[in-house]
């Protein structure tokens, strides 16, 4: 699983990189053999002026399957990448599963009931 993170208008610190490593792996520890690539976004929208403003972007690459995108936009950024993390490791495990179990099972072949009738029609 290859990990990504960039930092858009605002300095990503020692502490905020490490809670993310963290969340990141213990949210996608299940699937990290079938997650190709995390690519983390983050981004304070409004700068200095305050306001629901932290953005947290998380794109998951499954190869084969669509790419799961979770954004999610909170006052303070601790609560943006949980929000996220969890989303997309939601989103991630209904992929997986989805592709690993089948919807139905498939019908086998028919039971032979010509030689049932048959018999039945003999003794008429």
């Amino acid at each position: 699983m290859n990990l990504q993170m960039v930092a858009q208008d605002f300095s990503l610190t020692p502490s905020l990189q490490n809670y993310l490593q963290r969340r990141l792996g213990a949210a996608f520890a299940r699937a990290s053999s079938r997650v190709m690539r995390i690519v983390v976004r983050l981004r304070d929208i409004n700068g200095p002026r305050g306001g629901c403003d932290m953005v947290c972007q998380i794109s998951v690459t499954i190869p084969g399957q669509p790419e799961v995108v979770i954004r999610e936009v909170q006052t303070d950024m601790y609560k943006a990448i949980n929000a996220a993390v969890k989303r997309a490791a939601y989103r991630t495990r209904l992929i997986t599963h989805r592709r690993s179990t089948p919807r139905y099972e498939k019908a086998g072949p028919s039971p032979d009931t010509s030689a049932i009738n048959m018999e039945t029609n003999d003794r008429d």
